[in-house]
């Protein structure tokens, strides 16, 4: 079954579209090692202003009473294929030392992502709609230079893994033998 079925005709014209005032935007939100505590929030596109200080204004989108922050991102979605292999990579052209700070300390271990859809209409300020989700994803490589930084994502794949978890030897199983 193809993704574009699961997604609205709104947001389908919205894509294909050659001029709308509606916007697809992708909302990154990063994990910390424990699964549940939230790092970074990360949006592709910004409709308002979300946080002012005297040294910074940061702008992105507000989606479902959470902040996200504007970066620039290329995405490169998962494709539905037969052998199951979900593979994406998520590359930004901004480097900052705050960035690199966070992929040499804070992304260290298997990092869960979670990518989605909403469609902005033009007008509102919060986009609560979700059209698609890809979750499941974890940061499996983090490399950068002075240009940009990209994330390689990947699912677990149960296809790899051993099964039985063991091999039958004397060491694992004495009573066997």
């Amino acid at each position: 079954m193809s993704r574009l079925s699961t997604l609205s005709a709104t947001a389908i014209k919205a894509m294909f579209s050659s001029e709308t005032e509606q916007a697809v935007v992708m909302l990154l939100t990063i994990y910390g090692l424990d699964g549940t505590s939230v790092v970074i929030r990360l949006a592709d596109n910004f409709n308002k202003r979300i946080s002012e200080t005297d040294a910074d204004i940061a702008y992105g989108v507000r989606s479902r009473n959470n902040n996200y922050v504007f970066l620039p991102m290329e995405i490169s979605l998962p494709s539905e294929t037969e052998d199951g292999n979900s593979n994406c990579s998520i590359r930004f052209n901004f480097v900052t030392p705050e960035a690199i700070q966070i992929i040499r300390e804070q992304l260290t271990g298997p990092v869960k992502i979670l990518l989605e859809l909403v469609l902005t209409d033009g007008t509102s300020a919060d986009l609560n709609t979700v059209e698609a989700t890809f979750s499941g994803f974890y940061i499996t490589s983090a490399s950068y230079n002075a240009e940009s930084i990209t994330l390689n994502l990947s699912m677990i794949n149960y296809n790899t893994e051993p099964f039985p978890a063991y091999n039958f030897t004397p060491r694992n199983f004495p009573g066997l033998f």
